[in-house]
C-alpha cells in the first residue's frame, strides 16, 4: 500500500503512525468484549458460588447425625474479583455459605449501595436480611483465606481458624471476635474523647467514635474507653443479634450509605462497636491464652507460653531488621535476621502442634471454663 499527500510519498515513519491509528482502536474493543466476557464469567461463577449448603445431609462424612451440631451461615464480604475458592475445603457440619458482594448490585447478595462502610455496611444488611431466618450461629469474615487479620498463633489463616473454633463455646460465649491477640486493641485503645487535632496515625478513626456511637446507638451515654480485637470479623449467635430489634440494623445500615465520611472511616469506626452491639459491653478483651485454649483448643501450659510470648518478642525485633532500607544498609544483618526468623518459625510450628495436642484434653480446658476474662 502507498501512503501519500498531495502527490508526495509520506515519510517512512508515517506509515506506521496511520497503522497504529487503525489498530489502537481495535485493540481496545477487543480488550472491551474481553473484560465484557470476562465479568459475565465472574458473575456466573458467583451466581453458583453465592450460597451454597455444606454437609447438609443427615449424616455426615464421619458417619455422626449433623442435627446434633448448630446451623451455621458463613457471611463473606467480598468484591466481585475476590477468590473464596478455599471456602470449598470447609468440612463445619450444617454450613451454609452467602457471600455479599460489595461492587455489584446484580449480585444475588450485596449491600444497597456499592463500595461503602466497608465490611461494616454488609454485616448489617445481612441481619437485617436474615434477620427472621437466622441459623444458631452466624459467622462473619473477608475474603482472604489468609489475611493479616488472623495472627500467628492461628496459623494466619482463615481455614485454620473455621475448622478449630468451638461452636459449642460460641453458643456459650453469644459473641466471639475471631481474632484473639490484645495488639492495637486492648484493652483501652481508643478513647472517644478524643479531640479532632489528636490524630493517631494508628487509629484514625478515633476522633470519630463519639459521633459514630452516639449517632448509631441514640444515646449521648458514650462509654469513654472501647477495646477489643480488631477487625470485624466474629462469630455470634441468633439471640445476641436479635438482642436488638430488626430496625437497629437498618438505622445502622443508613447511616453508613448517609455519612459523608470517608468509606475508611465509615468502616473503621464499627470495628469497634461490635461488642456494644452483641454483648452491651464497651471492652470486650479475653485473656490471649485463655481464649485461645477455650475457643481453639490451642492450651499452652505456663513454660511454654512464656517460651511463645519471648519468642513473639524476639521475631518483632527481628522483622525490623529486615525492612528495605535496613537490609541495603546492612545486609550481613538481615541475613542473619531472616535466618533466624525461620528458626523461630519451626519452633513456634512445633509448639503449636503441642498445644494443639494439650487441647484435645477436655480436662485442660475445663480448667478455663469459668472465666475468661480473669487472669
Amino acid at each position: 500500500m502507498v501512503f501519500t499527500t498531495g502527490g508526495r510519498w509520506l515519510p517512512h515513519c508515517w506509515r506506521f503512525l496511520f497503522l497504529a491509528i487503525l489498530l489502537v482502536p481495535s485493540f481496545f474493543y477487543l480488550f472491551a468484549l474481553f473484560e465484557s466476557y470476562r465479568s459475565t464469567q465472574q458473575l456466573e461463577a458467583l451466581k453458583q458460588s453465592s450460597h451454597r449448603k455444606l454437609n447438609f445431609d443427615d449424616e455426615s462424612q464421619d458417619g455422626s447425625n449433623n442435627n446434633t451440631y448448630p446451623t451455621v451461615n458463613l457471611v463473606l464480604a467480598t468484591l466481585l474479583q475476590d477468590d473464596i475458592s478455599w471456602t470449598q475445603n470447609l468440612t463445619i457440619p450444617n454450613l451454609n455459605i452467602i457471600r455479599y458482594v460489595s461492587d455489584r448490585l446484580d449480585a444475588e447478595y450485596h449491600p444497597p449501595v456499592p463500595k461503602k462502610g466497608r465490611e461494616a455496611l454488609i454485616y448489617h444488611t445481612y441481619m437485617h436480611d436474615f434477620y427472621d431466618n437466622l441459623p444458631d450461629i452466624s459467622i462473619l469474615i473477608h475474603a482472604d483465606e489468609n489475611p493479616w487479620h488472623v495472627e500467628d498463633m492461628l496459623n494466619s489463616s482463615m481455614s485454620f481458624v473455621l475448622s478449630h473454633l468451638d461452636l459449642e463455646q460460641v453458643i456459650q460465649m453469644r459473641y466471639f471476635n475471631l481474632r484473639v491477640a490484645w495488639q492495637d486493641a486492648c484493652p483501652d485503645w481508643i478513647n472517644t474523647t478524643t479531640p479532632a487535632n489528636e490524630v493517631d496515625e494508628h487509629k484514625k478513626e478515633e476522633p470519630y467514635m463519639h459521633e459514630a456511637f452516639s449517632e448509631n446507638f441514640g444515646t449521648n451515654q458514650v462509654p469513654e474507653i472501647l477495646g477489643g480485637p480488631c477487625c470485624s470479623q466474629f462469630a455470634v449467635t441468633r439471640d445476641a443479634v436479635r438482642r436488638h430489634p430488626r430496625s437497629q440494623y437498618k438505622m445502622s445500615m443508613d447511616w453508613l450509605v448517609q455519612t459523608d465520611w470517608t468509606d475508611y472511616i465509615a468502616g473503621r469506626v464499627w470495628e469497634h462497636m461490635w461488642p456494644w452491639l452483641f454483648k452491651g459491653e464497651a471492652i470486650d478483651c479475653a485473656i490471649e491464652w485463655k481464649a485461645y485454649c477455650r475457643m481453639y483448643h490451642i492450651c499452652f501450659d505456663a513454660e511454654s507460653r512464656d517460651r511463645v510470648t519471648s519468642l513473639e518478642k524476639e521475631r518483632k525485633e527481628l522483622k525490623k531488621k529486615t525492612q528495605i532500607l535496613k537490609e541495603l544498609l546492612d545486609p550481613q544483618g538481615g541475613l542473619e535476621a531472616r535466618k533466624r526468623m525461620g528458626e523461630i518459625d519451626t519452633i513456634m510450628a512445633a509448639e503449636l502442634e503441642k498445644a494443639l495436642e494439650r487441647g484435645k484434653s477436655e480436662a485442660v480446658r475445663m480448667n478455663l471454663l469459668s472465666d475468661l476474662y480473669t487472669s
